[in-house]
């Protein structure tokens, strides 16, 4: 199971470095194609440029064109009230949180247990 995490984690590392240097390559490269009429400088501002308008404007696009979300609505419920106040009157709040922790770890240690 770690050794799947890892692999996948390595695999998104790799892909997110290539994504990036490939990029910048190609900014580069059209960089020094720029240059030869608008000069160095000129011709890494228009790369720039070229290379990160889209994804801002993507991503402007993107967040203007989600509905809002409608406000959630007021839950007054009085039996959730009701029950919530008869557990913390009859039973230790730390018999509830050790029973969860309890039950958590025995999923968790029986997960890959057949059953007989």
């Amino acid at each position: 199971m770690l050794a799947r995490l890892t692999a996948k984690a390595i695999f998104a590392a790799t892909a997110i470095a290539m994504a990036f240097f490939g990029i910048g390559l190609l900014g580069v490269a059209l960089a020094h194609c720029l240059a030869a009429t608008l000069g160095n400088v000129g011709g890494y501002a228009v790369a720039g440029a070229v290379l990160l308008v889209p994804p801002l404007l993507w991503a402007l696009i993107v967040k203007l064109s989600r509905p809002r979300r409608p406000p959630p609505p007021a839950q007054n419920n009085e039996l959730t009230r009701v029950l919530l106040a008869a557990v913390a009157k009859e039973t230790p709040w730390l018999a509830i949180v050790g029973a969860g922790l309890a039950a958590a770890a025995n999923m968790f240690l029986n997960r890959n247990k057949s059953s007989k």
